[in-house]
């Protein structure tokens, strides 16, 4: 992702750039595969397939968007700000769902991961912060079109269904 690539008319840098990853850091792509899966998975069984893409390409070009303002001149490349797009995503299903002590120590978690990494200097955080918005406002999009889970409490069942195996 390149400000001044994306300015004389490579659009397409805006979202290409959450599809490679820099050579100088292996753990970084280890560690954001790590982080697409765990939330990814999650997220594709409650969303489905095509509401997780949107949310995953909406939050990867949020952070080309974010780079592109706030951190012209330098660029950013990997797929952090997709995966940072998945944790807004988490974030706005928990608060929608009245989850909010679990959405506090999530908040928690993703701020002392924003914390370490003001120690690494190859960061993108503005590619950070444009995922976790664009993934965010994406997630309020879909919202409506997503299934309500299924309640926590088992149904009551007769005796009479558990014997005939309706259970």
């Amino acid at each position: 992702m390149s400000g001044p690539r994306v300015h004389s008319g490579e659009y397409y840098r805006l979202i290409t750039h959450g599809f490679v990853h820099s050579q100088n850091d292996p753990m970084h792509l280890v560690w954001n595969m790590i982080y697409l899966f765990i939330f990814g998975v999650s997220l594709e069984r409650m969303m489905g397939r095509w509401k997780f893409l949107f949310v995953y390409m909406a939050a990867t070009l949020g952070a080309g968007f974010s780079v592109y303002l706030f951190d012209y001149s330098r660029g950013a490349v990997g797929a952090s700000g997709g995966v940072y797009g998945l944790y807004g995503a988490f974030f706005v299903i928990l608060l929608l769902r009245r989850q909010k002590e679990m959405a506090r120590l999530f908040i928690l978690l993703i701020g002392i991961g924003v914390v370490q990494s003001l120690f690494h200097p190859n960061i993108s955080h503005a590619g950070h912060f444009g995922g976790f918005v664009g993934g965010a406002l994406a997630t309020l999009l879909i919202i409506p079109f997503v299934k309500k889970p299924e309640s926590s409490q088992p149904q009551q069942q007769s005796p009479q269904q558990w014997l005939n195996g309706r259970y």
